[in-house]
């Protein structure tokens, strides 16, 4: 069964709810004002607070940070709370119940923002972003937006900031927001000790045995994550969770978001017996597909665009993400210097299982060894360690292409 967090946008409600606090308390500029003291308010900072507990009152959740919580309200999807800073305008954050979509909620969020400006001041917003990074704070990755934009009307001209970060922790999703000209540093302080340190009640029994997260970039600039989760169902079988987001900027001035996420039924030996895939593009369903093995063969059922689709073929033999790492490993120890296997990416083919082929290239310092990757006709090149797992992969198919680097990993496969 899908997940409520697949067929449910969640970030709608907060964004909803919180547009009114960020509008009524903005701190923003009359754009008359010299730029010297435009720049000036846009690098105030915080005088840094001693870290304090911060926490729920039935036990929920525990974290610390350099802030003064308020009241917690809980929602029915999240839980909302504001951390003072010192501040006229808090951070404002909202702990998820579940993992959402991270691209999606900050794409989405932002829109709403910015057209609730627009009524507001009944003019256009120009806006631009002044930073778009993505990474991993210990063992959550996030994704993080820091806007500034302008709008002028008959009710008033306003500079303003709107920064934003979003993490995965423990099986949930952290979202906060500061609406406010500068403390920047300030809020990235404060949001990575409160990520860093909050311990949710429930995560010892959804805890994965293995976790890793890469991270995307292109020309330098970091805009997106992988996560890998690999837990084991109540039957003993591995169960496979990968999880995508990515944000790009587009031509207006705004963004665009993608979250995919896959979740593989596996064999111990990494057979393939199930896969279900969801993709999300800026907030709207995509295309929600599940593969299972039928008497007529491998069957794909669901929806792409809106419309309903069916297909079966060959019942061949598919490999998971397991087994991909297990030729991978082989590869890489000399036992062959090629392997080939079939797998399902809908993403390249959703009819069809496909050829990924792995080619042992040259020996790279650390133990490591390239390897030439090609799934389909799309070409990659990877650096691969002794366990068979993907240091880093360039795509080199895309223009300008792009790179995808671990930056954490905990547990084993062996």
């Amino acid at each position: 069964m899908l997940s409520e967090r697949l067929t449910k946008g969640l970030w709608a409600g907060f964004a909803a709810a919180m547009v009114g606090t960020w509008i009524a308390g903005l701190s923003g500029c009359a754009a008359s004002k010299d730029d010297a003291w435009i720049a000036a308010l846009r690098a105030r900072e915080a005088e840094e607070m001693p870290q304090q507990e911060v926490g729920s009152t039935d036990g929920a959740f525990a974290a610390r940070a350099p802030a003064v919580a308020g009241d917690i309200e809980a929602g029915e999807e999240a839980d909302y709370m504001a951390l003072g800073i010192g501040t006229d305008t808090p951070i404002e954050c909202a702990l998820y119940h579940d993992e959402v979509e991270s691209a999606s909620t900050v794409q989405t969020s932002a829109d709403q923002v910015f057209a609730s400006l627009e009524e507001r001041y009944g003019a256009a917003v120009e806006r631009s972003i002044e930073r778009l990074d993505a990474g991993a704070i210990g063992a959550s990755p996030f994704l993080q937006v820091y806007w500034r934009y302008r709008v002028a009307g008959g009710k008033g001209e306003v500079l303003g900031e709107l920064k934003q970060i979003i993490a995965n922790r423990e099986g949930r999703s952290v979202y906060c927001v500061l609406h406010d000209n500068g403390y920047a540093r300030t809020f990235d302080r404060v949001v990575r000790d409160l990520v860093g340190s909050i311990r949710f009640s429930s995560y010892d029994e959804l805890r994965p045995y293995f976790t890793q997260i890469h991270v995307l970039s292109t020309e330098g600039r970091r805009f997106g994550f992988v996560t890998t989760a690999v837990t084991l169902e109540e039957d003993g079988e591995p169960r496979i969770v990968r999880y995508s987001a990515q944000l790009t900027t587009n031509a207006d001035g705004g963004l665009s978001a993608r979250d995919v996420t896959s979740v593989e039924h596996s064999t111990v030996g990494g057979m393939l017996r199930g896969k279900i895939f969801t993709d999300y593009q800026n907030g709207e369903i995509a295309s929600v597909l599940v593969l299972e093995d039928s008497a007529e063969g491998w069957e794909v059922s669901g929806e792409r665009a809106g419309v309903a689709t069916r297909a079966v073929f060959e019942p061949i033999d598919l490999w998971s993400w397991l087994g991909d790492t297990g030729e991978l490993r082989r590869v890489v120890a000399g036992d062959t210097s090629e392997a080939n296997i079939r797998v399902w990416e809908p993403q390249l083919d959703p009819d069809n299982g496909i050829e990924r082929r792995f080619s042992r290239l040259q020996a790279l310092p650390d133990g490591l060894r390239r390897i030439s990757v090609y799934t389909g006709s799309a070409q990659s090149v990877a650096a691969v360690d002794a366990d068979g797992l993907i240091r880093s992969e360039t795509d080199v198919d895309a223009s300008p292409p792009v790179l995808r680097e671990r930056v954490f990993v905990e547990g084993s496969l062996r």
